[in-house]
C-alpha cells in the first residue's frame, strides 16, 4: 500500500485563508422565492432578550429561545444567498464543505429536540441537494482530507433517525478507503491527520459510523491515527495543541519569540474530544487516554478565560490580539459545558467559567442574528472585526446553547444513544 503524500501546508493554508465574511443581510418579508426554497427559511425568529448575567444558571426556556434564533437566522442567512456550483470555498453559502458541515453539526442536534421542523426540513434538503455524497474525490489525496469528512455526521444524523440505507453508503465507502491509511503501520512518517481541526472533521464521524453499523475497523483506525497525530501535536508542559508541525518551527513564531497557540486550533480539538466522547463505548481500550486528554485541556483553558468571558485568538499571549474573538471562545463553552454535563468535569470548578463564556458570546449576537467577532478561516491567531461571522461559529454556538441548557438536567452518562427513529 502507498501512502499519499503529505498534503501541500502551505497550499493548504492558502485555500483556507481569509476573504471577507459579509454580513448576511436577512429577509424580512418573503416574495418570490428563489427555486428549491421554502419561504420559511427565508425568516429568522424574533429577537429574544439574550443573557448576560453570570449569577445564576440560565431557563431552558430562555436559553433554547437564543439557539433557536440563531440557528434560524443563520438558516434565513444561508437560504438567501445564490447556490454555488463550486462548493470548495464557499464562506456563507449552504455548501458540502467544511465551514458548512460544522453548522450542520450543531442543527442537527438542534433537530433532535426542537419542536420547530423547519431546521430538520432544512437538513434534509441539504443532503438531498448533495445526494449524500463528499467532496474530495479527484485524487487520493484530496480522498483523505478530514475537512470533506465533517458532512458525514449529517447523513450519519439522517441515517440514524430515518434507516435509509442510501442515505449512509457513499460516506461508508469513503470510510472504507480511509480506514487502511489510518490503520497503517505507527513508523508511517506522514499524518493523514495533520493538523489539530482534523480531530474535530473526521474522528467523531468515524466513531459514529461504528456506534451505527456495529463494525469495530471505523473506531480502532481512526483511535490510531488520533493518538500519532496527538503525539506530534500535544505539547504536554503547556496542556495545549499546535495547530500543525509548522509551528514548532523558529520561523512559526510570535514577535516575542514563544510558539503560538491558537484558540481555534485547540477549540476544535476540546470540541472533537466531546464528540468522539460522546461515541466512544464505556469499556473501549483507549477511553481514559482521551478522558485525561479533555481534563487537561480543560483545566488549562479555564485558567486562560479572559476578564470578558472570551479566549483571545493567541493563546498564550492576549495582547498580541486583544480583540474579542468568538470563534474559539464558543467551542471552550461548549465543551467546559458538555464536561459538567457528563461528570467529567467539576461543576463548582467550571460552572463559573460557563456562564461568563455564555454571557459573553450573547454579548456578541449582532442584529441580524449572528455571532460577531468570529475570526475568519485561516490557521493562526489573526485580527477580527466585530462584524465577522463564520458558519462554525453559529454551528458551536448551538452545541454551547444546547450544553447551557442541560445545566438544568441531571448528569447524563456516556455514551450517548443514537437517536431513536422518526
Amino acid at each position: 500500500m502507498v501512502l499519499p503524500t503529505r498534503p501541500c501546508v502551505g497550499l493548504l493554508a492558502a485555500l483556507f485563508s481569509a476573504a471577507p465574511l459579509p454580513g448576511p443581510v436577512l429577509a424580512q418579508t418573503v416574495g418570490a422565492l428563489p427555486p428549491g426554497v421554502e419561504g420559511e427559511w427565508l425568516t429568522a425568529r424574533d429577537r429574544p432578550a439574550l443573557y448576560t448575567d453570570i449569577a445564576a444558571v440560565p431557563s431552558r426556556q430562555s436559553t433554547m429561545a437564543a439557539v433557536e434564533y440563531v440557528a434560524s437566522s443563520q438558516i434565513a442567512a444561508m437560504a438567501s444567498e445564490p447556490l454555488a456550483l463550486s462548493t470548495g470555498s464557499n464562506l456563507t453559502q449552504m455548501s458540502s464543505n467544511w465551514v458548512a458541515a460544522t453548522f450542520y453539526v450543531g442543527a442537527s442536534r438542534l433537530a433532535r429536540i426542537s419542536d420547530d421542523r423547519r431546521t430538520l426540513r432544512f437538513l434534509s434538503a441539504v443532503a438531498d441537494h448533495y445526494n449524500y455524497s463528499l467532496r474530495g474525490a479527484r485524487s487520493g489525496k484530496t480522498m483523505l482530507n478530514a475537512d470533506d469528512i465533517a458532512i458525514g455526521d449529517l447523513y450519519e444524523e439522517l441515517y440514524a433517525r430515518r434507516g435509509q440505507e442510501g442515505v449512509l453508503m457513499p460516506l461508508r465507502q469513503r470510510l472504507d478507503w480511509q480506514v487502511p491509511y489510518l490503520a497503517r503501520a505507527d513508523d508511517t512518517p506522514a499524518l493523514v491527520w495533520w493538523w489539530a481541526d482534523a480531530l474535530y472533521m473526521a474522528p467523531p464521524v468515524f466513531a459514529r459510523m461504528t456506534a451505527l453499523t456495529g463494525d469495530p475497523k471505523y473506531l480502532n483506525a481512526a483511535d490510531k491515527e488520533w493518538k500519532r497525530t496527538a503525539a506530534r501535536l500535544w505539547v504536554e508542559d503547556e496542556k495545549l495543541f499546535l495547530r500543525d508541525e509548522r509551528f514548532k518551527d523558529d520561523g512559526h513564531r510570535q514577535a516575542n519569540g514563544d510558539r503560538i497557540y491558537w484558540s481555534r486550533a485547540n477549540g476544535w480539538v476540546m470540541g472533537g474530544l466531546a464528540r468522539w466522547l460522546e461515541a466512544l463505548p464505556a469499556d473501549f481500550a483507549s477511553r481514559g487516554f482521551y478522558i485525561d486528554l479533555f481534563e487537561k485541556m480543560a483545566g488549562r483553558i479555564a485558567g486562560l478565560q479572559q476578564e470578558d468571558g472570551l479566549w483571545r485568538a493567541s493563546l498564550l499571549n492576549p495582547s498580541a490580539y486583544p480583540e474579542a474573538e468568538t470563534s474559539g471562545s464558543v467551542f471552550y463553552v461548549y465543551a467546559l459545558a458538555w464536561g459538567v454535563n457528563h461528570g467529567l468535569l467539576d461543576r463548582d470548578i467550571y460552572l463559573p467559567h460557563v456562564l461568563k463564556g455564555w454571557a459573553a458570546l450573547n454579548r456578541h449576537i449582532l442584529p441580524n442574528g449572528l455571532v460577531g467577532a468570529a475570526q475568519k478561516t485561516g490557521d493562526q491567531p489573526v485580527s477580527t472585526a466585530p462584524q465577522d461571522v463564520g458558519l462554525y461559529v453559529s454551528g458551536t454556538y448551538i452545541l454551547a446553547g444546547l450544553e447551557v441548557a442541560a445545566l438544568n438536567d441531571p448528569i447524563r452518562s456516556l455514551p450517548l444513544a443514537e437517536p431513536a427513529r422518526d
